[in-house]
């Protein structure tokens, strides 16, 4: 007897398997602190606002790298994030620095973020003197990447400007290694030591990007002489603004015997200025005196600015910079080229322009 048609259908149908037969992946969001930095990394201010309630620490700090929330705004330019995080008291119990020792400022510096530099340096000064584990402070960041701008603005808040890292490289090093001539000019108008030589003996023009690098490092004394004399000239002004002359002093019209005259620039014969208030500092001894800053360095030759204008004064103190710019170490290697310094992260590629 043969099979019914219908049954033989029936065996052969295989079932159709629907969407809600297949195992469901579990499926879930990432945590308030991860979605925080990615909306900080974004830029998403209302992110932003709505996350930090849910997190304990404002800071949120990364365990990969400990960089805050603030840091991560920084790094990719959020101005305005910047400036909302910093009026919700970001920075008020702990100061962020990431796992490499390096600050907000630094990272401002680095990538050229500059209206985000100013921001956070007129809100906590003391960070210009931070100096991460590799001895950079945001003064070499700023040199390295050419920002005259930013090593102006560094030098008016007492930053040591002939700080070295950990391998003796100074601001001028890196600027004239990067090439950075404006930067240079700067540097030695604002009195840095052009023959400041780091830990292998080499100076700033031994580094030199170029030949018209090198050519140009040779300017310099030129230039930082001519800011020299511009200020002794002013203070010199300043000093002969106070000075009683004899017509005031016979008509009786003249400050009283025991008041101090007070000069902007450096003391004369006996016009000493006042007791100069001690200013806290990191990297340099600096005091202020009649609102304007005199800035000691702690580099070990000190600064040639002010070794020129003590020597001016009579104080014996150093000889100013008469010498050519190049500190004529002699340190060479066979090939002709010296090899820029390991700080650099070039030391595989020798200055093409370079000879002995």
């Amino acid at each position: 007897m043969s099979t019914p048609l219908w049954m033989n259908q029936q065996k052969k149908t295989v079932p159709v398997t629907s969407f809600f037969d297949f195992q469901r992946a579990a499926t879930g969001r990432e945590t308030p602190a991860v979605r925080l930095r990615q909306a900080a990394i974004d830029g998403n201010i209302p992110a932003v606002k709505r996350l930090i309630k849910k997190v304990p620490n404002i800071q949120n700090p990364d365990p990969s790298n400990n960089y805050t929330t603030l840091m991560y705004a920084a790094r990719h330019g959020h101005v305005e994030l910047v400036e909302l995080l910093l009026n919700m008291n970001h920075e008020e119990e702990v100061i962020s620095v990431d796992n490499k020792g390096e600050t907000v400022l630094m990272i401002a510096a680095m990538y050229n973020h500059e209206e985000i530099f100013y921001n956070y340096a007129s809100r906590y000064q003391e960070c210009v003197h931070a100096i991460s584990k590799n001895g950079w402070t945001a003064l070499l960041y700023a040199a390295k990447n050419g920002n005259a701008n930013l090593v102006n603005y560094m030098k008016t808040i007492s930053a040591d400007i002939d700080h070295v890292d950990y391998e003796g490289n100074s601001a001028l090093h890196y600027a004239s290694a990067w090439g950075h001539t404006a930067v240079m000019e700067l540097l030695a108008s604002l009195g840095c030591n052009l023959d400041l030589e780091n830990n292998s003996r080499f100076s700033a023009s031994d580094y030199a990007y170029s030949f018209s690098v090198k050519e140009h490092m040779k300017t310099l004394p030129q230039v930082q002489q001519e800011a020299i004399d511009a200020s002794l000239s002013s203070s010199f002004k300043q000093s002969n603004y106070h000075r009683p002359c004899l017509s005031s002093l016979s008509s009786g019209t003249h400050p009283s015997l025991g008041t101090t005259l007070i000069s902007r620039g450096p003391s004369y014969s006996g016009y000493e200025s006042p007791t100069p208030t001690p200013r806290a500092s990191t990297s340099s001894s600096s005091i202020v005196a009649n609102s304007v800053s005199m800035t000691v360095s702690s580099s070990p030759r000190g600064s040639y600015f002010q070794q020129a204008i003590n020597s001016s004064n009579g104080s014996g103190s150093g000889s100013g910079n008469n010498g050519s710019g190049n500190s004529g170490s002699g340190s060479s290697n066979t090939d002709g080229e010296r090899q820029r310094a390991a700080s650099f992260g070039d030391q595989a590629r020798s200055l093409r322009y370079r000879s002995e």
